[in-house]
């Protein structure tokens, strides 16, 4: 058994488990003295990231050490006990691209198979994506046993694990206390403001301190002394301090990508979200893939559900190629279509759930056009708590589906990507997905299905259909439900901001009034909902990936290039595969309009054929037909 300094017998069992706790930690006036002492040093401004452990000036390290243990000591003793202290330190981040810290490990100081060493890290500002948060991937502390030191390799070398990284937020004084084993990383800091931060570190009162180093073919292992992070600069690259102890030859045992995705998602099903799904190894894929197919609806529930469509008149009022039921003007129609559907439908489908609640039902139609693509995206968030809780689209087709009639396409994992609030409307508001489109469609995995199967996928997966080039409708139901327990939340763009939500609590009559086209509109002249309370504002912040960092979180969770569907694309766009242009485009359709940007004709496809050009010539196409 490890031995922790905590107090609290629950709270070393959290941190246990995840490798860290957050705990509400200073008060405003115990920042503005951190800050203040921050102030008062003297800093290298041309450091992308400056630690106050690499001055040279011992004594200056002294007395500030000294200064911010009085702040520090007061609470760390009403966390922990039977502990000792390793030092303190600020941290700077730098603004800049250039600033993001990147995965790691802290050194191996103990011995972990008897104690754990811990650093508490507290921000003197408010942290986000854009200025540097903390990152963990939960549990990795327990991942490998390696050691780690300033010369040994790093057990996870050329092991792209972004992927499986949280981010932490903390407000401005919260602490993050985590043990030095815990994979975690930063941020870079995209605000206009350095991210300061304080660090107490501390271990067990009975552990002795350690470093170890490489040399030649052996690591060396030193005793340390406990003041040895005051004299940081002694230890960082080679020990010019402490006792040697031994030598050893010593392989660092690798730590692969693989081996991280099955702990991670190991970890997952041991805090399982609440269960949808009646069979477990259902709701076990479910969890890990973000969708499920199984069957649904019976011969007769189908073509019952086609004369309903027929009956009900909707048609594609916006001349898109594609809408959705609950999006017609006629809320009266709305209503009779969602009551319809989810008699027929729904009792089918509740054999294979458990207790939930059904917040909407539509119909999901695309109609035959040759460049009617639904580009890549997430559905909206419609609970709070998505760790727990789950909001789950049912989409059954009512024909059978593949490529020529636009069937569904996904990112297998692709639930496990992000975990941004995911608002309305569109296309005001931004999305980690938005420059991607074009990344990521190469990569979806087109799911032909059979009338009346059912595809169950999180609203978190990413999801895309290719385009209708046969003759008839795709006709298609989507029902949307969630955890009976799970309340019902809608994010709005809060009017005039790009980085601020309206949080509602709502009830599944929001979407009888609302749909994406009104919400676009009530934004656009500055009007807020109505009808549901006073909102609670939460800032809105995303993860603003490279297109490689993108591709290589999709071909992380085993999405294959999909050769075929990226071909149907070229051909229906008027592109070659090699990115030239097909001579029967039509020029004066794109001369007669300032809305398609020219593109240079030497590269590929999918880098000519933006989002935005592909949704502004649809449009235009099909204005013109």
């Amino acid at each position: 058994m490890i031995k922790l300094p905590f107090i609290d017998s629950a709270l070393q069992k959290e941190f246990n488990k995840k490798g860290y706790v957050v705990l509400p930690f200073f008060t405003e006036s115990e920042v503005a003295l951190l800050q203040s002492k921050y102030d008062s040093l003297d800093h290298d401004l041309n450091l992308p990231f400056e630690s106050t452990s690499f001055l040279e000036d011992v004594e200056t390290k002294k007395e500030c050490d000294l200064f911010v243990s009085s702040i520090f000591e007061p609470k760390i003793n009403t966390v922990f006990e039977h502990y000792k202290p390793l030092g303190t330190s600020f941290l700077t981040k730098r603004v800049g691209a250039f600033s993001s810290m990147p995965i790691h490990q802290d050194w191996t100081v103990v011995d972990e198979s008897a104690y754990a060493s811990i650093t508490c890290w507290v921000p003197l500002v408010d942290t986000t994506i854009q200025n540097g948060a903390f990152q963990v991937i939960d549990g990795s502390h327990l991942f490998s046993d390696a050691l780690r030191g300033p010369s040994l390799p790093v057990a996870f070398e050329g092991q792209d694990l972004s992927g499986f990284l949280k981010t932490i937020p903390l407000k401005k004084g919260e602490a993050i206390l985590f043990n030095h084993a815990l994979i975690h990383a930063s941020h870079s800091n995209q605000s206009e403001q350095d991210r300061v931060a304080v660090t107490f570190g501390l271990t067990h009162e009975e552990a002795s301190l350690l470093m170890y180093y490489q040399k030649d073919n052996l690591v060396e292992q030193w005793q340390m002394p406990d003041h040895m992070f005051l004299e940081y600069p002694k230890v960082r690259f080679e020990p010019k301090m402490g006792t040697f102890s031994k030598s050893f030859e010593y392989v660092v045992p690798q730590l692969t990508y693989e081996t991280v995705k099955n702990r991670v998602f190991e970890i997952r099903k041991n805090h399982p979200m609440k269960s949808l799904f009646k069979n477990p190894d259902h709701q076990q894929f479910f969890e890990k893939n973000g969708y499920l197919l199984l069957p649904a609806l019976q011969n007769e529930d189908v073509l019952a559900l086609k004369n309903l469509y027929h009956s009900l008149g909707i048609k594609d009022e916006k001349g898109y190629g594609f809408h959705v039921g609950m999006d017609h003007k006629d809320k009266n129609i709305v209503a009779e279509m969602s009551e319809v559907i989810a008699k027929i439908a729904l009792p089918r489908i509740e054999q294979e759930l458990e207790d939930v609640q059904l917040f909407t039902s539509s119909f999901v139609v695309k109609e035959p056009h040759p460049q009617g693509v639904v580009p890549p995206h997430q559905d909206w968030s419609f609970v709070e708590n998505e760790e727990d809780y789950c909001s789950v689209t049912c989409w059954i087709p009512l024909q059978d589906v593949n490529m020529d009639n636009g069937c569904m396409g996904l990112l297998k994992g692709s639930n496990h990507f992000f975990n941004n609030h995911r608002p309305s409307p569109s296309p005001q508001v931004g999305t980690p997905l938005k420059k991607h489109m074009f990344t990521i469609f190469p990569f979806l995995e087109l799911l032909e299905m059979k009338a009346g199967d059912a595809l169950f996928f999180n609203n978190k997966t990413i999801h895309a259909s290719p385009p209708n080039i046969t003759e008839e409708t795709r006709l298609a139901i989507g029902l949307g439900f969630t955890q009976k327990e799970a309340p019902l939340r809608h994010y709005y763009l809060k009017p005039g901001t790009t980085d601020t939500l309206l949080k509602y609590t709502i009830t599944p009559d929001f979407f009888m009034k609302y749909d994406n086209a009104q919400l676009s509109e009530m934004y656009e002249k500055g009007e807020s909902i109505e009808g549901y309370g006073e909102p609670e504002e939460v800032p809105y912040l995303f993860e603003d990936l490279s297109a490689e960092a993108f591709t290589q979180m999709i071909q992380n969770s085993e999405n294959a290039y999909n050769a075929t569907l990226v071909s149907r694309m070229a051909s229906l766009f008027n592109y070659n595969m090699d990115g030239s242009k097909q001579e029967e485009q039509v020029e004066d359709e794109v001369s007669e309009t300032n809305e398609v940007v020219a593109q240079p004709q030497t590269l590929p496809f999918w880098k000519i054929y933006t989002p935005l050009n592909i949704i502004r010539e649809i449009k235009l196409r099909i204005s013109k037909n």
